[in-house]
């Protein structure tokens, strides 16, 4: 670890000690072997997990008893728990603690978190782009972050220090970092994440039961995320919902363009239909190929 970051964060405190936050123990841990790390939850056995797998060296049921002495806390619970989250460990929070987050959603979380901290502490917005349709610490890995992008939502009123911090926080877990406003994530992430994942349930609701003995590895591949937290994902919907709705707008046109192209029988509406598809997806992979070369 850097000799900026040694300095940047001592004490760190991950509420919710799951797949993502039993990963970022594991990982801070790869990276600095002698950081301390506090677990919070509200399931004894998930905190016990997080001590026997190396996730964490205390863990604690009160989340303001596991604040106290934390230069850097991370929540990693399903962001419809941060408001009261935060309102319990604001009081408890030491001067220059800085609170970030790996909420996929980020307007709503940034003003929430902005108001409750005020001047008690600088938050930072983040999301990794990093997780799995698996849930529980039992599947945490310390590799989850590497070679991953973290996306970063700084406001006006967010310190240029603490977001500096931040910064080489993710960076340290091998994470790219890029920044936009909260708006500009949101309405990104609808599209790109959050509608991926509706129409995965969707497609998985939609079918006959005794079907699905015929399914394929395509729609095994295609319907992977439908086996995400339905909690996480409720919460996603409801934080997001404007710009869900927008993107899901925006399919269903999609959607009605291709059942004109059936209804008229025009293969060649079709095929350029999917053939846009395949270019799209296939200028996306190769430009992650080179990005990947670059950074290697």
């Amino acid at each position: 670890m850097g000799s900026n970051s040694s300095r940047d964060f001592g004490d760190i405190t991950i509420v919710g000690v799951g797949l993502l936050g039993g990963s970022l123990g594991l990982a801070v841990k790869a990276v600095r072997p002698g950081a301390r790390i506090v677990g919070v939850g509200h399931r004894r056995s998930s905190l016990d997990e997080a001590l026997a797998v190396g996730a964490a060296d205390a863990v604690t049921l009160d989340a303001a008893e596991g604040v106290k002495t934390a230069d850097l806390v991370i929540l990693c619970t399903p962001v419809g728990l941060f408001e009261p989250l935060l309102r319990q460990m604001a009081p408890a929070l030491k001067p220059r603690c800085v609170v970030t987050d790996v909420g996929s959603t980020k307007a709503g979380v940034v003003r929430t978190a902005e108001r409750i901290l005020r001047d008690r502490a600088a938050f930072v917005g983040s999301h990794p782009i990093a997780g799995s349709e698996r849930r529980g610490v039992s599947f945490a890995r310390g590799d989850l972050f590497a070679g991953k992008t973290c996306i970063l939502t700084p406001t006006a009123r967010t310190p240029s220090a603490a977001l500096k911090r931040v910064d080489r926080f993710w960076n340290e877990l091998g994470m790219r970092t890029v920044q936009m406003t909260p708006a500009r994530h949101d309405r990104a992430l609808a599209r790109v994440s959050h509608l991926p994942h509706a129409l995965a349930a969707l497609l998985v609701n939609v079918q006959n039961a005794d079907d699905l003995d015929l399914a394929g590895t395509g729609f095994i591949d295609t319907t992977r995320i439908a086996g995400g937290d339905p909690v996480m994902w409720r919460d996603i919907c409801l934080t997001n919902r404007k710009a869900l709705d927008t993107a899901l707008a925006g399919y269903v046109k999609h959607v009605d363009k291709l059942r004109k192209s059936l209804a008229e029988g025009d293969g060649a509406a079709l095929e350029r239909i999917f053939a846009r598809a395949q270019a799209t997806r296939g200028e996306m992979l190769d430009k992650r190929l080179r990005q990947k070369r670059i950074e290697g």
